[in-house]
């Protein structure tokens, strides 16, 4: 925090002297899968956009879709489902996930052994966007089965 001016001098004086200070870290979790098994993840538990992205409750939303539709089109089978509704998802996930890194360093507070920003106003960058919004095409999973419950169960 040195060199950063204003009123940091001030307010790192009083922080041992405080009792109400808090501190937490904004965080982003990537994972190589998001099942095992017939246990799967959803939403932040699997795709920790991060709140820097904007993007966690649509996410969640879509990905809520695209696992049940998945589930139901691969006949209730979690390791066909899941593979398929992992494979649907990632690349769309991803984007997103970058998107929140971009930003949190964006609001980094610049040292001199800092990497600069990349040019925001490269193809790079309308690409990655892209693929953030619109990187998913939702099926119409209207033909899958309807119940939970396996076929003969």
């Amino acid at each position: 925090m040195a060199g950063l001016g204003w009123l940091a001098p001030d307010i790192l004086a009083h922080l041992d002297d405080t009792s109400d200070f808090y501190l937490d870290q904004v965080a982003q979790v990537v994972m190589d899968r998001w099942s095992s098994g017939r246990a799967g993840l959803l939403g932040d538990a699997a795709f920790s956009s991060s709140p820097m992205s904007g993007q966690g409750t649509g996410l969640a939303l879509v990905g809520a879709y695209v696992l049940a539709g998945e589930l139901a089109a691969a006949e209730w089978d979690p390791g066909t489902g899941f593979a398929r509704y992992e494979s649907r998802m990632r690349s769309y996930v991803e984007a997103n996930q970058e998107i929140g890194r971009l930003n949190a360093r964006s609001r980094d507070v610049p040292r001199p052994d800092t990497e600069p920003l990349p040019d925001f106003a490269g193809e790079w960058f309308t690409e990655l966007v892209g693929r953030a919004i619109n990187g998913i095409e939702l099926p119409d999973y209207a033909g899958a089965p309807d119940s939970a419950a396996p076929a003969g169960s």
